[in-house]
């Protein structure tokens, strides 16, 4: 028998009484659970196990989930499915994860003021009510940027695949250093794949090279890429490059957060920036004991999404105002907090690749927003 039943515009579970029900706050979570997609299929279902583990752990006995399949790539049938939850009297929505989805779904929660918590990485998506509450790319280069640029850096390059989402990196990378009187000297663009980009590796070389004597010590370069091409492209790089570590910065995104690449010899010395791993790391092991598995890449930003909206549900305050709250949130990501616009600021650490095979923190992630920041 289903746990949960349809009223008129309501939706509550069958074993409370009436009186009970009036009480209840009901958060959609619009996700892709029925993709052909193996690996969407697992990162919805790691996201609805988070949201539960964190309604449980904020004690929020007021919540009712309600789950609504959003596996359609027609983003009109999913807008009718975000209408159906809000209908239901869903007063917050965890979801989607599909950029193009996500303005369908908050302009439906926008008729009632439900914000609309979103795991897209695409800043286009913002706006109407909803939040990314996934490590965007811009998050990303605007923590490793700082933090290169405090280290004295001015010159910044950039090689990566020719793809959309280096594209938004180039352009959090332009604005990121335009805001510290930083230039960006160059950036080269390989087909995506290619593990041996040698003439495009050669072309940024020789302008690291040129930079480097003209600015010693002041030049960057970033990739923006992963696994087995990040350990070939940077090894190429390094080895075309006739410069040390110390004398040209190698940067990453969070991309570079994976074991198999910090073992690359041509990476040691590069940085990249990092949710917490302290509390990351907590969070993965209380999932590995609640659900006996590791938990997917997204499953961290679902426990996040879940304890804020069942936290605000539960104080009757799920208004701009308090989602958007200058000192923030703690997340198992560690601090966040959103923008007006929908985007989030994450308080992240600064990884750097060690020689022995391994990473530690450079920067530590900041512990609170100070006033102004």
């Amino acid at each position: 028998m289903d746990t949960y039943a349809e009223g008129r515009n309501a939706y509550a579970p069958r074993h409370l009484a009436g009186a009970q029900q009036q009480d209840l706050k009901r958060i959609a979570v619009l996700l892709p659970f029925s993709s052909a997609n193996a690996e969407v299929k697992k990162q919805s279902e790691g996201i609805f196990n988070a949201v539960q583990m964190a309604l449980f752990q904020v004690g929020a006995t007021d919540i009712v989930l309600m789950r609504r399949d959003a596996s359609s790539a027609d983003s009109a049938v999913v807008a009718g499915i975000a209408q159906d939850a809000i209908r239901d009297g869903a007063v917050a929505v965890i979801g989607p994860v599909f950029a193009q989805q996500v303005a369908p779904v908050a302009s439906e929660a926008s008729q009632v003021r439900a914000p609309v918590f979103a795991f897209s990485t695409d800043i286009s998506a913002i706006g109407q009510g909803a939040y990314l509450v996934s490590l965007t790319p811009y998050a990303e280069v605007e923590r490793i940027v700082d933090w290169a640029s405090r280290d004295g850096v001015t010159r910044f390059a950039m090689l990566g695949p020719n793809n959309a989402n280096s594209r938004a990196i180039e352009q959090a990378l332009r604005e990121a250093a335009a805001r510290r009187g930083a230039a960006v000297v160059g950036v080269e663009y390989y087909t995506q794949g290619n593990s041996s980009p040698q003439a495009e590796a050669r072309t940024i070389a020789r302008l690291v090279e040129a930079e480097n004597r003209a600015h010693p010590e002041k030049v960057a370069v970033l990739i923006p890429e992963a696994g087995v091409q990040l350990r070939s492209v940077g090894a190429l790089l390094r080895a075309i490059a006739n410069v040390t570590p110390k004398q040209v910065r190698f940067l990453g995104t969070g991309q570079w957060n994976d074991s198999d690449v910090w073992r690359e010899p041509g990476l040691y010395g590069g940085a990249f920036p990092s949710p917490d791993p302290e509390a990351v790391a907590d969070f993965e092991r209380r999932y590995q004991a609640t659900y006996g598995e590791a938990p997917p890449r997204l499953a961290a930003f679902g426990y996040d999404a879940g304890a804020l909206a069942a936290t605000l549900a539960g104080a009757n305050r799920l208004d701009a105002a308090m989602i958007q709250r200058g000192e923030g949130w703690g997340g198992v990501n560690g601090l966040f907090r959103f923008m007006p616009d929908g985007s989030v600021e994450r308080s992240l650490a600064v990884m750097q690749l060690q020689n022995q095979g391994g990473v530690k923190i450079v920067d530590p992630p900041l512990k609170t927003f100070g006033p102004g920041s």
